[in-house]
């Protein structure tokens, strides 16, 4: 359970790096805030194009995917597990990105608290379904496969 956890913490770890990061970044491309940079609560605003809200949304979840799935390479997970750790976290964010960009404000400033709560918990329910891949107890073996072949069974 205690590398299961320290796995977790360390993707979290990751993404928020990786939010930091482009929130510097966007601000120094786009301005004070960064308005490519802000999570949905930040973006959504009736004047903004939709096309631009959602690349704002999409940018900041892209700034927590990429150095997440990194890390997961570097601990030897498969880009295919990288592919389904993303998947758990954005899907369970979805609605509520949809609820704001069709009714602005539905959320108002908890926006990016319900949208990261659902990411978080939509990955902490991957890793609990695969607790043995999550948890370490195949990386020696995953060591010896190639990307090509599943690294990981159950």
């Amino acid at each position: 359970m205690k590398r299961l956890i320290q796995h977790y913490l360390e993707m979290v770890i990751a993404m928020f790096a990786g939010m930091m990061a482009w929130g510097w970044l966007s601000a120094m491309l786009f301005g004070q805030g960064g308005a490519m940079g802000m999570h949905a609560s930040e973006v959504i605003d009736a004047e903004q194009s939709l096309m631009s809200q959602i690349g704002g949304i999409t940018a900041m979840d892209l700034s927590m995917i990429i150095p997440m799935i990194l890390w997961m390479r570097y601990r030897g997970h498969s880009w295919r597990h990288g592919a389904e750790m993303s998947a758990a976290m954005v899907v369970p964010a979805l609605p509520v990105y949809a609820a704001e960009l069709i009714w602005p404000g539905t959320f108002g400033p908890m926006s990016a608290m319900w949208s990261h709560g659902a990411m978080l918990l939509g990955m902490a329910v991957l890793m609990i379904a695969q607790r043995d891949m999550y948890a370490g107890h195949d990386h020696a073996h995953a060591a010896q496969t190639t990307d090509a072949t599943p690294k990981f069974t159950h």
